[in-house]
């Protein structure tokens, strides 16, 4: 694990990445948790990628939210750089919460609370810190989904390719209705590989009105 050892981390957190990854290749056997399957494009794609919000977000003693986690990415990676960040994995898909369960069990993450369910139907209506998704769904339904989560004050992190302004143009009116005026675009490149990623960091600086989420089959059907 070169990429976590230049990142800075200490022997006892690159060990848990190292039991992190061999149970994501003995469950990939068996479940389709990911398409990558090569150790060092495991640890520069999923585990280093995850930790760039560490670049951007001060995340000590915060709730995060991982919606769609399903192999844990990224609430895992940063649950155990940030042993006091209160990581939250929300995923609907039985096998993969089984997976996760057992990641948090042999890499001793009390930290880590691990939810089956879907977004717009969890009862932490402005409870977490910070909510983030990676590879989970379009911008403008991800938004209606996940937004009403975020506490005042608080921020919505989306793990997105350099393909984002497109996203972004579709979404203006789920901008507007769901109150959102404030965003940062922090564009970076993995370190080997060198593909370009882009962490949307948006900001909830007013109450996301009560009438929103919708139902997922209304949001399918029309999205805002």
């Amino acid at each position: 694990m070169k990429l976590l050892e230049e990142y800075g981390l200490n022997k006892k957190q690159i060990e848990k990445f190292e039991k992190y990854a061999s149970l994501l290749l003995t469950w990939n056997e068996k479940f389709n948790l990911t398409a990558i399957k090569n150790m060092d494009e495991i640890e520069e794609k999923h585990f280093v990628d995850s930790l760039y919000m560490d670049e951007y977000i001060e995340l000590n003693n915060l709730r995060l939210l991982d919606v769609g986690s399903g192999a844990g990415f990224p609430g895992i990676p940063l649950a155990i750089v940030h042993p006091n960040l209160k990581v939250t994995l929300l995923e609907s898909n039985g096998k993969k919460v089984s997976f996760l369960n057992q990641v948090k069990k042999e890499l001793k993450l009390d930290n880590i609370d691990i939810i089956q369910g879907r977004a717009e139907e969890l009862n932490k209506r402005e409870y977490f810190d910070i909510v983030t998704a990676r590879a989970v769904k379009e911008l403008n339904i991800l938004l209606e989904i996940s937004f009403y989560l975020v506490k005042v004050g608080g921020r919505f992190v989306a793990y997105k390719s350099s393909s984002l302004d497109e996203e972004i143009s579709r979404a203006k009116r789920a901008y507007k209705v769901l109150n959102i005026s404030k965003t940062i675009k922090h564009e970076y490149n993995l370190p080997k590989s060198k593909d370009n990623r882009v962490l949307l960091e948006i900001f909830k600086e007013k109450t996301t009105l009560k009438k929103y989420p919708r139902s997922y089959s209304e949001i399918s059907k029309s999205p805002l």
